[in-house]
């Protein structure tokens, strides 16, 4: 049987024991006798490979993770330096279209 059929199969259980639960609650609300309540499913195991994959993106985001500050750093920095040459080109361009129109006007 597959995982996931597993998996379905244990979830539809859980969903029977809720419904039998809350029958039980209307019944003993309306003050009939409550109906025997399903026994529980216990929860099925983490499947290995699950478990495998899940400590191998752990360990993938904790490498990122420590390399992340400098990371953030440097795109800092090159964020800055191209603010400050757009900014530079601006000013250069203003002024020249200044002197320019001033010129002509």
């Amino acid at each position: 049987m597959s995982d996931r059929r597993k998996d379905l199969e244990r979830h539809r259980a859980l969903a029977q024991e809720q419904l039998a639960w809350i029958e039980s609650e209307i019944a003993r609300e309306s003050g009939q006798t409550p109906a025997q309540p399903a026994a529980p499913v216990p929860p099925a195991p983490p499947a290995a490979e699950a478990t495998r994959m899940a400590d191998e993106i752990l360990a993938r985001y904790q490498r990122e993770a420590a390399a992340s500050p400098g990371n953030v750093k440097r795109g800092c920095v090159v964020y800055f330096i191209f603010a400050l040459g757009a900014l530079v080109i601006f000013a250069v361009g203003a002024y020249f279209l200044y002197v320019n129109l001033r010129n002509i006007l």
